[in-house]
């Protein structure tokens, strides 16, 4: 029995080979690669195959010439077929050539491309996303923002931390840079000191304004034994004296309260005591103070030199004075010669910057023994009950480094009674 055959090519390896026309638009396996493909009718006439009915023209060829081709059934097809089959191949590999490369081809290329660096792909999937790039590029300025916003809260913060203390700032260059006077700028910060026994003012001594809270400083000595005290400012007004913040009978230093700040009083600056400035011999000095009758008078001098209490204790013998030890330390005192007398203890000692250095104790006499014991005969000779009149050559002044030390021992300002003065507390 004859059949037709129609010619078809498998689409992924071009295998051209023809199948009987009942296999068309059926879908069947490429007898080369094992593709599935469905099979189309060409565009060429039917052609004729040998049946397989087991003649000598079967599936395994002929004497006639002609080939067997092998199909979706296994149909051996004639040496025309064939020649269609392979007209029809070649028909369709143009097809395919003319119409585009099979995956494989493009599976290949892309390859190639790839290995080679130049792959469209490869390149677009190494590049920065624009909106990757976009988002990190506004993360940056929002940080550098914020940075910036930091930076100007801070300058602003401290160009409002330099307007605040500019009155103060101002202030301090007027200080420096106008010429300063005792008259306005020291003897405002100093008093005269009275002191009360029995009812009677009994003695007096100066004293000078240490802090905004008008404690007053002077020596242990004049306010020593006293039942009351008072003070008496440049204006001539008087005021009274709450009682006692501190006392170092040793330093012969103490530090006593008005009952109420004083009107038109001005404390005295006090030099620093951070290393920054020692007194040194040669050094310019002012002794302000009220001796006997004068009242807040001013002395000039130099620095003799700075001396230990031991020492001083040492030289009694030359001294026309005592002093008392303290078995704690040996402090130090400034020896001068601006002239003072009795009435100027516990006045201030000032550097030619107007800043309290000391704090005035004692005139003392320089003498050989043998001059002090004439001069005490001469005065009895005389029957002279207040002794040998001599005129003080130089004076002393502790240090005002200890006047700071017992402000800051006693910073709460509790206020004693005067009676703890005479105990030597």
């Amino acid at each position: 029995m004859r059949t037709m055959a129609i010619g078809v090519v498998c689409p992924e390896c071009g295998y051209a080979f023809s199948v009987r026309d009942e296999y068309a638009g059926k879908r069947g396996k490429c007898p080369q690669c094992g593709g599935t493909f469905r099979a189309q009718a060409s565009d060429r006439d039917e052609m004729p195959v040998i049946a397989t009915n087991g003649s000598r023209n079967g599936s395994h060829g002929g004497r006639n010439g002609t080939a067997a081709r092998p199909s979706f059934a296994g149909v051996a097809v004639s040496a025309p077929a064939a020649a269609a089959a392979t007209s029809v191949a070649g028909s369709y590999a143009a097809r395919r050539r003319s119409g585009g490369m099979p995956t494989w081809g493009w599976i290949a290329l892309g390859a190639m491309l790839l290995a080679a660096g130049g792959s469209i792909a490869g390149a677009w999937m190494l590049s920065p996303d624009p909106a990757a790039i976009k988002k990190t590029v506004k993360e940056r300025i929002a940080k550098a923002d914020k940075a910036l916003k930091k930076v100007e809260n801070a300058v602003l913060n401290s160009l409002d931390d330099a307007e605040d203390k500019l009155p103060d700032v101002e202030k301090q260059i007027d200080e420096f840079a106008r010429p300063k006077t005792l008259e306005e700028d020291v003897i405002p910060g100093v008093v005269k000191v009275l002191s009360v026994q029995g009812g009677l003012t009994r003695g007096h001594g100066t004293g000078w304004l240490i802090n905004d809270q008008h404690w007053i400083a002077t020596n242990h000595h004049v306010v020593e034994g006293c039942e009351s005290l008072y003070i008496q400012t440049a204006d001539g007004k008087k005021h009274d004296i709450e009682g006692v913040i501190a006392d170092k009978k040793e330093w012969d230093l103490a530090i006593i309260k008005p009952t109420k700040l004083i009107e038109g009083g001005k404390p005295l600056k006090i030099a620093p005591n951070d290393g920054s400035y020692l007194p040194n011999a040669g050094d310019k000095v002012w002794a302000v103070g009220n001796p006997a009758t004068h009242l807040f008078t001013v002395s000039r001098g130099i620095i003799s030199r700075r001396v230990s209490q031991r020492q001083l204790i040492s030289e009694a013998n030359q001294l026309d004075t005592s002093f008392y030890a303290d078995p704690e330390r040996d402090i130090m005192w400034i020896q001068h010669d601006a002239r003072i007398f009795p009435g100027n203890s516990g006045g201030p000692l000032l550097d030619e910057h107007f800043r309290v250095i000391g704090v005035n104790t004692a005139g003392i006499m320089v003498m050989l023994e043998r001059e002090i014991e004439r001069a005490k005969e001469e005065a009895r000779a005389k029957r002279d009950r207040r002794g040998p009149k001599v005129t003080p050559t130089l004076a002393l002044a502790s240090n005002s480094m200890y006047i700071l030390e017992l402000m800051a021992q006693n910073a709460d300002g509790k206020v004693k009674p005067f009676s703890s003065i005479s105990e030597g507390h």
